[in-house]
């Protein structure tokens, strides 16, 4: 489809733009970018054959399209959108996604952060996305996963507290949790499913962990594109399961930079409704030692490299000592994290490491397990 035709396509389809919807628009998702998708706004739909355009007509109606045309509708939460979503992968094929068009835009004034076209039309295929044969969207409707708890232990070998990790359900295939959630983010749906993910974690936590047993919690710094919204559904189911803030520990993933400037706020949320943050997996990655300093995290958990035979090996050593040295400029706590030897344990705590995680204390398991006697 030319540029000039489907221009002519899409004023010919698109209604809404006539009656001033988009005077109010300030801007669009773009596609392959770490940008999420927000709760609200208005997805639009243009295609060429006849075949395409009877399943977006069919689609859209189900979900009560918007007046102005049949290939639009407002959305103002991610369910509504995600259902679409779910039965546009599956009625459509491949081939004829990759041809129609979609955007999304919404009535904000902030920056779309230089979307890739002007007018916001992307391929409708860039907004579908599948992880062993399930969509992203499925995943996040039908909780399509669960998550286990791996044991955190103080020196003594005593549980302090667990962390949540994203698994596979026992009667599907399962998926490498790096997969699901990097699917996600190239479709836009990483916001939707983090924050399903840490609604579980509060509630599971709330079910099968006594009060003063810490939850450590993974979230995605880029989900949170606007922090106090997108954190209040969280803050609120702490309220309605009982949950003290001061029990949670959400820690930020390296598996994205860490010099968003927006950052530093996402932590002065949490921190205003008691809950504490860490920094995941330091010294590997975005997570450096100068952003451990600039974030001043409450919790700094040591990448597993750092781990692995420290006994051994005297540069690993030097790198813990210094480690050390830097959280203790702002009385962080550190965990170390891949403790899979008794030699490890040792060599670590002696250095003055005072939190560990790893094999040697069990494995992620879908209930709180306790610590093994040759720990305790």
């Amino acid at each position: 489809m030319s540029p000039g035709s489907f221009k002519q396509l899409s004023t010919r389809l698109i209604q809404p733009e006539q009656k001033g919807v988009k005077a109010a628009m300030r801007s669009y998702h773009r596609a392959s970018s770490s940008m999420p998708l927000k709760d609200a706004g208005l997805v639009e739909f243009a295609a060429e054959d006849q075949d395409t355009l009877a399943v977006l007509t069919e689609a859209l109606a189900e979900f009560s399209a918007s007046d102005a045309s049949p290939l639009a509708m407002r959305y103002d939460e991610d369910r509504k959108l995600l259902n679409l979503m779910s039965k546009l992968q599956r009625r459509l094929p491949s081939e004829a996604a990759l041809r129609a068009r979609c955007r999304i835009g919404y009535d904000s004034k902030e920056d779309s952060s230089g979307e890739a076209e002007k007018d916001g039309w992307i391929p409708l295929a860039e907004l579908f996305g599948e992880v062993g044969g399930t969509s992203i969207a499925d995943y996040i409707l039908h909780r399509a996963y669960t998550l286990y708890l791996q044991p955190i232990v103080q020196t003594n070998g005593s549980i302090v507290g667990y962390e949540f990790l994203t698994r596979s359900l026992p009667e599907q295939a399962p998926f490498r949790p790096a997969e699901l959630f990097e699917t996600a983010r190239k479709i836009g749906q990483h916001s939707f499913l983090d924050r399903a993910a840490r609604l579980l974690a509060v509630r599971m936590g709330a079910a099968h962990l006594a009060p003063g047993m810490l939850r450590f919690v993974n979230f995605l710094p880029s989900s949170l594109h606007q922090p106090d919204a997108c954190l209040k559904c969280i803050f609120d189911a702490m309220r309605e399961t009982g949950t003290d803030p001061r029990d949670c520990v959400f820690e930020v993933m390296e598996s994205e930079p860490l010099d968003d400037p927006r950052l530093p706020d996402v932590f002065s949320v949490y921190r205003k409704e008691g809950v504490r943050v860490a920094l995941d997996d330091v010294g590997s990655g975005f997570a450096t030692l100068d952003v451990v300093e600039r974030l001043q995290p409450d919790y700094v958990k040591m990448d597993r490299r750092w781990v692995s035979r420290c006994d051994q090996d005297t540069d690993k050593q030097r790198y813990i000592d210094r480690l050390l040295e830097r959280v203790s400029r702002f009385n962080g706590v550190v965990l170390a994290e891949g403790v899979e030897r008794l030699e490890e344990w040792n060599y670590l705590k002696q250095a003055g490491v005072p939190l560990f995680q790893g094999y040697l204390f069990g494995r992620a398991a879908p209930v709180p397990i306790p610590a093994p006697a040759a720990v305790l």
